[in-house]
């Protein structure tokens, strides 16, 4: 069991995690003007100038995340669950569309993606059911059907917008914050299953779901044939930065669905190997960071909150490699856009504010893992 003595703080942050952060919010900003420049035939500074506004709204997202305390938000999982179900039925009746999927709400000149915000709700949700029932038995009807059922539902709304995407991703992210709390292999295959079965029935569904596919599988992709010249294009070390030529009205969104693509066009493998340094790092360190707290609950939110951010970067970097379809998800804390930039920063604020709490004693003789498989009983104790 473990220890109910109180749990000291740190008033101060992981510093060498929140350089990542900075360095990746700051490439972002310069690649969001390189790719976007000719864009904007009026102002060549129009979405470097509004990116700078989203960084500066999503930093005070940051904020609230690390300074709330975080067993706050545990409280207020089930509360965010309703109130995204709500939001994204909204969405569904009166949310703008855009290139025939209907994923944003519009406030007046600003457009909102709630889809972002929902999977960061989800993950408090999980992690606050799985730590309120850490001792409890692991029985399918009690520890898997209900949050396969919350989940479920929340993935079918954000299928039909349709974002097929971003539910494919969230659904992996499910499946991790069940196998971190330690819900049986045979329940997860079953889930498994189901959900890839759900996966393909909706592709025959939505047609513009069913041509991302049979494009990738041979039949041609414009979006994709355009990125993979830019890729090819860069060689080591690129054509300079600013001075590709794919962005010019030949390569799609440069700026948002593609701008890895531009990265490796501008600055080579060698860019693209510094970007992959830098999230193979943000992992490494995350990772480290949820495994110094006790806490069940932040052990949980904290892991799938990193392991989200990179999941992100794997399929943006594998579309634009022509690896996977085309997804239009962005390049977490790099792409043009709000809704992504502010979950994600507050997501990683949550983390650090989790990082900083770190329990005076430890568990002795029924410690458990990571994914709540139990050690052998120790015979010596940890202060």
């Amino acid at each position: 069991m473990h220890s109910s003595k109180p749990i000291e703080r740190s008033d101060k942050p992981d510093y060498g995690f929140l350089a990542i952060i900075v360095l990746l919010v700051g490439f972002g900003l310069v690649m969001v003007f390189s790719s976007s420049f000719y864009l904007a035939n009026n102002d060549p500074l129009y979405f470097l100038k509004n990116q700078a506004i989203r960084i500066a709204i999503a930093t005070g997202f940051f904020l609230i995340g690390l300074k709330v305390p975080f067993r706050f938000w545990r409280k207020m999982g089930g509360i965010f669950i309703i109130v995204s179900m709500v939001v994204l039925i909204t969405v569904l009746f009166i949310g703008r569309t855009v290139g025939g999927a209907t994923r944003w709400l519009q406030f007046f000149t600003f457009s909102l993606q709630p889809a972002e915000f929902v999977k960061v709700a989800l993950l408090l949700y999980l992690a606050n059911f799985y730590a309120k029932r850490e001792d409890t038995k692991r029985d399918f009807k009690h520890y898997t059907l209900p949050p396969l059922l919350v989940s479920g539902i929340l993935l079918l709304l954000i299928a039909l917008q349709p974002n097929l995407g971003t539910a494919t991703v969230i659904g992996i992210l499910v499946l991790f914050v069940m196998f971190v709390a330690g819900v049986r292999l045979r329940y997860l295959l079953l889930v498994s299953v189901l959900a890839a079965g759900a996966f393909v029935l909706l592709i025959t569904v939505f047609p513009h779901a069913k041509a991302r596919v049979t494009g990738f599988l041979g039949n041609g992709n414009y979006q994709l044939e355009q990125a993979r010249i830019a890729m090819g294009s860069g060689g080591l070390f690129g054509v300079g930065l600013g001075g590709g030529r794919q962005k010019f009205l030949f390569l799609p969104q440069p700026h948002t669905d593609f701008i890895f693509a531009v990265i490796g066009e501008e600055l080579g493998f060698a860019g693209i190997a510094g970007l992959i340094l830098l999230f193979v790092l943000f992992l490494y360190k995350g990772l480290n960071l949820t495994a110094k707290t006790d806490d069940t609950f932040g052990r949980y939110l904290g892991s799938s909150l990193v392991v989200m951010v990179f999941l992100y970067f794997l399929v943006h970097a594998g579309v634009s490699m022509g690896l996977l379809p085309t997804t239009g998800l962005p390049l977490p804390f790099i792409s043009f856009g709000g809704s992504a930039l502010t979950s994600n920063l507050l997501g990683i604020g949550i983390l650090l504010n989790i990082s900083r709490a770190k329990e005076k004693a430890y568990a002795t003789d029924h410690r458990l893992r990571w994914n709540r498989r139990p050690y052998l009983p120790s015979t010596s104790t940890r202060s």
